[in-house]
């Protein structure tokens, strides 16, 4: 008589239980949000609004904001201790003394030439000695955040017309009344002195880490 059975091994029931425990353990750290989590966060909102400052405000007085000034020439080091953060008791910082910073600016002409993304450092606070973030390195995590800027490295000049016009009060010049004979004529070849100026496109980046 042929009898069928079912044969048993717990070698095998054992390995697959194993299998079985390290697939959702697998599982599970994937799907766990990574404890710094909330500080990449934290870090990438302070870079969002420091940018969103030094890009819409200024001192009073000059009409220029912070990085026009900064992409204009001047010391990005004051301006950014001021804004950003550092040991100027004039303004508070947005950046608190636990994190670092890092301003820079994308080589436009790099990308365009195919090239890779080439940022350079216009200024970094771990390595300035005069900041009180002088020191910091980057060895946790960090996180950016981007501004396009588009703006006048060469103003446009209005122009002036140099017609003129006469009327019962005599002649008028640029809206001022003139006793003078007008000897410019509509005749004569208009020479435009209206200046287009120079515009220029920067991208930048505010780093901030710890």
């Amino acid at each position: 008589m042929n009898a069928r059975g079912f044969v048993f091994s717990l070698d095998a029931f054992v390995a697959f239980v194993l299998i079985m425990i390290t697939v959702n353990l697998l599982i599970f750290t994937i799907g766990t949000p990574k404890p710094y989590q909330a500080e990449l966060e934290s870090a990438h909102i302070l870079a969002r609004d420091t940018l969103s400052v030094l890009a819409s405000s200024g001192d009073a007085g000059t009409p220029n904001t912070y990085l026009e000034r900064i992409l204009g020439g001047e010391s990005a080091g004051p301006i950014m201790k001021k804004v950003a953060g550092g040991n100027d008791a004039s303004f508070r910082p947005i950046i608190p003394r636990g994190y670092g910073y890092r301003l820079e600016s994308l080589d436009l002409d790099v990308v365009q030439a195919g090239a890779p993304e080439t940022w350079a450092t216009l200024y970094d606070a771990g390595s300035d000695t005069s900041s009180d973030r002088w020191g910091k390195n980057f060895t946790k995590l960090q996180a950016s955040a981007t501004v396009m800027l588009s703006l006048y490295d060469v103003q446009p000049a209005p122009g002036k017309s140099p017609f003129c016009y006469g009327n019962c009060f005599g002649y008028v010049n640029i809206g001022q009344q003139t006793s003078a004979p007008c000897n410019v004529t509509p005749c004569d070849v208009f020479k435009s002195n209206f200046g287009p100026g120079s515009n220029m496109v920067r991208i930048l980046r505010l780093v901030v880490y710890t």
